[in-house]
């Protein structure tokens, strides 16, 4: 007769043999080479062209970099951040990105960046994209800090998942009010001190002035 535990053990070595391996597998996400991720689910990302998702919601941050010719000239465009969105459900999904051929192409995508999605359980997988701006100077962009500030928005691909919100401990806020505000003391200048210094100013104004000038100059300290 069987003992219960062995049973047990049979029955679960069983199933196991029947589930398929992909059923415990991470989803991951392909990326094609012209795509560089710098942020991945609040992250900074440094990895190579396969990303390890997480069952759920997934957020990444890409630029587009490829080249085109354009009126014979070799032109690199090398995209606006572009904001990704998506739901991941232990599958192996593919990321694709439209042709760049020209100016207008590339202007388009940064406007409207569209992609291409798919599963290795669907044609078309469902996501949001929006663009990661910043105004005025673009070298040396914090990614990760930029799209926290961004997923405490309502925006378009927002997720607020990735935003926790800092407290600030109470200790440090009421140290911050304890101490009041030290009246600041201005002393008045004596006379002696304001005559220098109108001194020093005719001096400077003097030197400066044309010969001309001086010479009304003059003219008024003698009347």
């Amino acid at each position: 007769m069987t003992s219960k535990p062995l049973f047990t053990t049979l029955v679960i070595t069983l199933f196991l043999s029947l589930v398929s391996p992909m059923s415990f597998a991470a989803s991951i996400l392909k990326l094609p080479s012209s795509a560089e991720v710098k942020v991945l689910n609040g992250q900074t990302f440094d990895g190579g062209r396969e990303v390890t998702l997480v069952e759920g919601t997934n957020q990444i941050v890409f630029r587009y970099v490829i080249n085109y010719r354009d009126s014979g000239m070799q032109t690199q465009f090398n995209s606006d951040p572009v904001i990704l969105t998506f739901d991941a459900n232990n599958a192996e999904y593919e990321l694709s990105l439209p042709s760049i051929r020209n100016k207008n192409a590339a202007n388009k995508f940064n406007n409207t960046p569209s992609v291409t999605l798919r599963s290795n359980q669907s044609n078309s997988v469902a996501y949001q994209a929006d663009i990661l701006r910043k105004d005025g100077l673009q070298l040396g962009r914090d990614y990760q800090e930029e799209l926290l500030t961004y997923n405490q928005t309502q925006q378009l691909a927002s997720v607020a998942a990735f935003a926790p919100t800092n407290t600030v401990p109470t200790n440090v806020a009421s140290a911050s009010t304890v101490a009041p505000a030290q009246p600041q003391v201005i002393t008045p200048k004596t006379i002696a001190e304001d005559q220098a210094e109108i001194s020093e100013m005719l001096d400077y104004w003097y030197n400066k002035a044309n010969a001309e000038t001086k010479a009304k100059f003059k003219a008024k300290i003698s009347q």
